[in-house]
């Protein structure tokens, strides 16, 4: 049981912060305080595919977390903050969490600069494309009764089908869910989306309507989704496919060949 266990690579999950006040049934006193965590399924998820998953708070040092971990989950939630990426505030906008945004910029700074495998999902896929100098589409509109927003349906419901690039990366990770085209359906439960890839990210995967739904660092162990592949039915393939590959990285020592990264930081003062 014990080697088992210490084969079980670290994986460390980003998290939101919310507001104790928008919770109800809160002991009166408390509504100031922030609860920070993350829907259980991701965890769920990692834990089934043989990961030992962990909650990363924002209050550790980045550095210290990075050199401990064997991979990294960037979770959904919240609209990253517009002037990270030049764009503008809309009246379609969820939330910000600037202070999230600038612990996860450094967090994919510092795994990349440790080459860490990336899991990037939903907010996670933007957070991860914006830290790299890349845009996003600010909203995306229904167009012919075709929307990424989430309906009424469960979420383990797919309601639209995803085209991958044959040589994609990820389609060793869903060969199995791919017809032979290459596309598989998928969830959906956003409405904003990658729009011009960050520096070394290329777009591999895309909805019918274009919206990039997919992409990946070549030469590097990232990758990033638009759907909750979390909330599909069982455990999605993409976690065990991710689990072993971060169990791969941790035996193979860091090459100094794979390229660098300019310097990724924009730091954004916040209103």
């Amino acid at each position: 049981m014990g080697a088992v266990i210490a084969d079980r690579p670290l994986i460390g999950i980003t998290t939101r912060g919310v507001p104790v006040e928008m919770l109800v049934g809160v002991p009166a006193g408390l509504e100031h305080l922030l609860l920070e965590g993350v829907f259980t399924v991701y965890s769920t998820a990692l834990a089934a595919s043989g990961a030992i998953p962990v909650l990363l708070t924002r209050d550790a040092p980045v550095e210290d977390l990075v050199a401990r971990l064997d991979g990294i989950l960037m979770s959904g939630g919240e609209d990253v903050l517009p002037a990270r990426y030049g764009g503008i505030e809309t009246m379609h906008d969820t939330r910000h969490d600037p202070e999230r945004d600038d612990f996860e910029q450094a967090l994919v700074e510092a795994a990349l600069e440790r080459e860490i495998p990336i899991l990037a999902i939903c907010r996670g896929c933007q957070m991860l494309n914006v830290a790299l100098g890349g845009t996003l589409v600010a909203h995306l509109e229904e167009v012919d009764g075709f929307s990424h927003a989430w309906g009424a349906d469960h979420p383990s419901i797919v309601r639209h089908s995803v085209t991958l690039e044959a040589d994609a990366e990820l389609v060793g990770a869903l060969r199995f869910c791919l017809d032979e085209t290459y596309t598989l359906s998928v969830n959906s439960y956003h409405h904003q989306a990658v729009d011009k890839p960050g520096r070394g990210l290329r777009v591999v995967g895309r909805a019918s309507d274009g919206t990039v739904e997919a992409i990946e660092m070549p030469g590097r162990s990232v990758y990033g989704v638009q759907w909750h592949p979390e909330m599909h039915a069982g455990v999605d393939p993409i976690f065990p496919w991710f689990v072993d590959i971060v169990r791969e990285s941790r035996s193979q020592p860091t090459s100094s060949s794979l390229p660098t990264s300019p310097p990724l930081s924009r730091r954004v003062e916040s209103a």
